[in-house]
């Protein structure tokens, strides 16, 4: 039997073809929904390495190529200070932080559910409810949730693209003082007064929070 010669016209044209099978398979997997997780007893937190199932404020998960499983995190600022660096951020795929609207801030759920996605969420910087690692994000759904709770405990609403490694790296649990590196890029940042009214003020000193 005579085996019939194939033109590199053709040859092209079969290859094409593959490369494009090929990368329909890889879009597809990269596009596969990743949900989040559950906090399970004795997990611990990418970075620091504690545990996270007891500890206060919102947790965070994220995808990172590498690894089959969500990498898991204590606080937010953790989860920001992984994902902001450099050699982590094209790694990167779906990202979760607690919706804080939904939780309690001392003991908050370890659900599934109660995670929302990152990228789309809103977030609170220099507000003085501390996180498993001390100042921390607190993360919203929506923008009415985040302004609600600003409201009540002051801070700068921002939204994921807004947060450097430089902010988190000099967060604190108030409004950066005149003096402070971060003073420059927090003038939307507010104070609660005891009378529990917000006003823009720079400098301030909020009491731990009791709950």
């Amino acid at each position: 039997m005579k085996l019939r010669a194939i033109s590199p016209l053709r040859r092209l044209g079969l290859v094409a073809a593959a490369v494009l099978v090929l990368g329909a398979c890889a879009a597809g997997r990269s596009e596969r929904p990743e949900p989040p997780v559950a906090i399970r007893a004795g997990d611990t937190s990418v970075g620091c390495g504690m545990v996270i199932d007891g500890s206060p404020g919102p947790r965070a998960e994220a995808y990172v190529d590498g690894y089959a499983a969500p990498l898991k995190f204590g606080s937010t600022r953790d989860f920001f200070a992984y994902v902001l660096q450099p050699e982590h951020e094209m790694r990167l795929r779906h990202l979760y932080v607690q919706n804080v609207a939904t939780l309690d801030w001392q003991h908050p759920s370890d659900a599934a559910a109660s995670f929302i996605d990152a990228r789309g969420a809103y977030y609170v910087a220099w507000q003085p409810l501390l996180g498993m690692m001390g100042p921390t994000f607190a993360a919203f759904a929506t923008r009415p949730e985040a302004l609600a709770f600003r409201a009540r405990h002051g801070g700068m609403i921002l939204r994921f693209n807004d947060i450097t490694a430089r902010l988190v790296g000099t967060l604190g649990a108030s409004c950066p003082a005149p003096d402070s590196p971060a003073f420059a890029w927090s003038k939307g940042c507010t104070t609660v007064s005891q009378g529990g009214i917000a006003a823009p003020q720079a400098a301030s000193a909020f009491p731990a929070p009791g709950g």
